[in-house]
């Protein structure tokens, strides 16, 4: 099933080679004035949806609970599946529901205010506080994702750096990592598919001080 997974599912024509004079490495600050707000934008996109679902069912009341980031996602329900009253959604209600795609989907990628990245001929790494992602430029594998597995592809497309997930059962989630003009680096994510609206966001980043490390430990 893997092997037919990344026979079909394709991908971007992403390049193993380091485009000249483009060094992304270093530590990160988020620059909120410059930067969309992913939560914002999944909050709107929640509640138009709710609002849909309170319309088909032609019911004011109908439960809008938002259960908030990290609650995790399972399949949509199946028809006649109620909901916010002990039935599929439970007590999350719709609205938690379909944050929760977006969030399990996302990840650490909607969290944080900095991050760490490592670049070298063969590696790329991206460093949050709750994970670290290690890539190998022009490369293909296949990872686990919330729903089960993905499609992986990764490598330079002209001055960025391109991360593109494909899931067998998912949305499909797309990074995109460059320079600004004065130096500042920028991070556009996609989320796209699996009957989802689309999200896109642009984050904005300037060279900060490193993160500290926890230091370790002794009994």
């Amino acid at each position: 099933m893997l092997a037919m997974l990344t026979a079909c599912t394709g991908g971007p024509n992403l390049a193993p080679e380091m485009p000249a004079g483009v060094d992304l490495a270093g530590s990160w600050q988020l620059d909120r004035a410059a930067s969309q707000d992913p939560q914002a934008l999944i909050a709107e996109i929640q509640q138009k949806a709710v609002e849909r679902m309170r319309g088909r069912r032609g019911d004011p009341a109908f439960d809008t609970n938002d259960a908030g980031p990290g609650t995790s996602s399972s399949r949509p329900p199946q028809a006649g599946a109620a909901a916010g009253d002990g039935g599929f959604y439970g007590r999350r209600g719709p609205g938690g529901f379909i944050r929760a795609r977006y969030t399990d989907a996302l990840g650490a990628r909607l969290t944080g205010d900095s991050l760490t990245i490592e670049q070298s001929p063969g590696r790329f790494v991206i460093e949050r506080t709750e994970s670290r992602r290690v890539y190998t430029p022009g490369g293909r594998s296949v990872v686990s994702v919330a729903d089960g597995v993905a499609d992986q592809t990764s490598g330079w497309k002209g001055r960025e750096y391109v991360i593109d997930v494909r899931p067998q059962i998912g949305p499909r989630v797309t990074e995109r990592y460059g320079l600004t003009a004065d130096g500042r680096l920028t991070e556009k994510i996609s989320l796209s598919g699996d009957d989802l609206p689309k999200l896109e966001f642009t984050r904005v980043y300037i060279k900060g001080p490193a993160a500290p490390r926890p230091l370790p430990t002794s009994n």
